[in-house]
């Protein structure tokens, strides 16, 4: 299903990109030429998305050659080419573009959790939802290839009580709301930007607390309270931190006794991976 949607992405990235059509390549690549070629990673990386890719250009009667698989870490030639010319200069950077993208991703997702791994081998490495506009079920995979944990595909997923809903209606009236309304079988996880909120969610015994725009020494207090929130009532939720958190200092963070990280960076403005595809007629 998933390739299915990335296909669909492609398809209409490809109507706009040609629009009416390919000006340079029908004005001066003669009919029926073949060429043959390679996509290559000109920087190492972690592949992500390299099937969706094959399925596309064989979609247009361009044969593949996988050389890696999503998930390896690759330098240099990935795929392997070879069809109709034209077709494949067509098709070009509708390619390179969603597999740069989702590549770089899965790279810097797979940096980051083997940093964080370095001083806590228990933390999830999470993305959020800050992603682009009908990418986002491609990025979350890409997250998963790098190694970390997608958090909540779509609103459906689960309860998370943020800010603003905590401003219209205060924190216990939400939860107490979403347990009259929703499934017992979606868990409720609640945003908190304080140690008061922290205290309410804990006596609303939330499945998932998350610690926002919290500093290092503020998770050491936060914890503090959550260890007391235990030991009297022998309940523990998952903490989540989140919110200014960077590569440069996520280790602060993660030093301490959380569960999971999330970091928008990974999907909102992650760089994309460098990579060409070179051609030769045959």
């Amino acid at each position: 299903m998933l390739k299915d949607y990335a296909l669909k992405v492609l398809k209409k990235s490809l109507e706009y990109d040609v629009g009416f059509g390919d000006l340079t390549t029908e004005s001066i690549i003669p009919n029926n030429t073949i060429a043959e070629g390679f996509i290559e990673a000109k920087e190492t990386c972690i592949v992500c998305g390299i099937d969706f890719i094959v399925e596309f250009f064989e979609n247009y009667g361009v044969k593949c050659e996988k050389l890696v698989e999503d998930g390896d870490k690759a330098l240099g030639k990935i795929l392997k080419i070879k069809g109709d010319a034209k077709t494949i200069l067509i098709l070009e950077r509708t390619a390179l573009n969603l597999i740069m993208h989702l590549s770089g991703i899965a790279t810097t997702t797979n940096r980051v959790v083997k940093k964080v791994r370095a001083v806590n081998k228990n933390v999830k490495i999470a993305c959020t939802r800050k992603t682009l506009p009908m990418l986002s079920p491609l990025q979350k995979y890409a997250v998963i290839v790098g190694g970390g944990d997608p958090h909540r595909f779509r609103l459906d997923d689960c309860i998370l009580i943020k800010d603003n809903h905590i401003s219209v209606v205060g924190l216990k009236e939400a939860v107490r709301k979403a347990r009259e309304k929703v499934s017992f079988t979606k868990k409720i996880e609640v945003e908190v930007s304080n140690f008061k909120e922290l205290r309410e969610a804990l006596e609303e015994k939330v499945d998932i607390i998350m610690l926002d725009n919290f500093k290092p020494d503020e998770i050491k207090k936060a914890l503090e309270i959550i260890n007391e929130f235990e030991i009297k009532n022998k309940f523990r939720p998952i903490i989540e931190v989140s919110g200014g958190i960077t590569e440069k200092n996520i280790l602060d963070y993660a030093i301490h006794n959380v569960d999971v990280i999330s970091l928008g960076f990974l999907t909102h403005s992650v760089k994309s991976v460098d990579m060409s595809l070179t051609l030769k007629r045959i």
